[in-house]
């Protein structure tokens, strides 16, 4: 996610390569016209009560978005947010507590967009107001923005440990069937990748390619070797020897006709964590 100014940005300091909301690029592309903008001018200014009496005289400001055009493959870098994001950028709980309670949904405009970001801040605080207001912990099931993706590309662990403690899914997947245990170790954070364990996650998920997180441990890490990730690393190893399914794994072309055929996963295996959804299932059938 260039910052407006890291200055308002002071509970971002440990993460400063999170990219905020760009000032220019938010007041060049916000929806509503000229009162589009003079609101989110105000909040990136901090004049909360500016704001409020905006939304107060005109309570359809509150869908107020940054837009880019369509035609872009993505927006430019801090080209993004609504209301509720540009609050959390500038680390203003008031703005915050002021656009709920103005009837700004939790989840935001922009549903997950302002947890994504929150959930990347020094503490917790933000993404708790979020929280504590009804917000979503997997917003991303929905189609929106995935705040547990965020927190582990930015090796976030008290973050993933925030957004589980609100009940997000540690087996979720996406369409492809990579799931968060498998994201977290392809980002070479193996301690992430024990904490989503330990809280219900699994090395033994199948993707659509026949891949599973577990195939990941086969390797070593290139980037991310200290002793602590080595020591989490080496505990994951001894937890999937240890379960009863096939170590080392068998390659993923294997796994992929196994699953094809029906043999994978016998109920045994089912039993100690080896999952294959619906739609990986179908993928994998439909590729044969």
């Amino acid at each position: 996610m260039a910052a407006n100014t890291r200055a308002d940005a002071r509970c971002f300091t440990k993460r400063p390569s999170v990219v905020l909301p760009d000032r220019n690029r938010v007041l060049a592309n916000v929806t509503n016209g000229a009162s589009g903008r003079a609101i989110a001018e105000a909040l990136l200014d901090g004049r909360i009560e500016e704001a409020r009496a905006m939304l107060a005289r005109d309570p359809r400001l509150m869908d107020t978005v940054v837009t880019h055009d369509p035609r872009m493959p993505e927006a430019p870098a801090g080209q993004y947010g609504d209301l509720l994001t540009l609050a959390v950028s500038r680390c203003d709980g008031e703005a915050v507590a002021m656009l709920l309670a103005a009837g700004m949904p939790p989840d935001g405009v922009k549903r997950g967009n302002a947890l994504a970001l929150a959930v990347l801040a020094d503490t917790p605080e933000l993404a708790e107001r979020l929280f504590g207001a009804g917000a979503s912990p997997d917003p991303q099931k929905q189609g929106d923005e995935d705040a547990m993706r965020s927190a582990i590309a930015f090796s976030h662990a008290g973050a993933v440990m925030t957004l589980l403690r609100h009940g997000a899914d540690p087996r979720w997947q996406d369409a492809f069937g990579i799931d968060r245990v498998r994201l977290a170790l392809d980002a070479e954070q193996a301690d992430i990748a024990e904490l989503l364990v330990e809280k219900g996650g699994t090395l033994w998920s199948v993707a659509s390619d026949g891949s599973m997180a577990v195939h990941e441990l086969l390797g070593q890490p290139t980037v991310f070797g200290s002793a602590e990730m080595k020591a989490a690393r080496a505990r994951l190893i001894e937890r999937a020897k240890a379960s009863g399914l096939p170590w080392p794994p068998p390659d993923r072309a294997t796994v992929k006709q196994m699953v094809a055929a029906g043999t994978w996963p016998t109920a045994a295996m089912a039993s100690e964590g080896m999952t294959v959804s619906a739609s990986v299932l179908e993928a994998i059938r439909g590729a044969d």
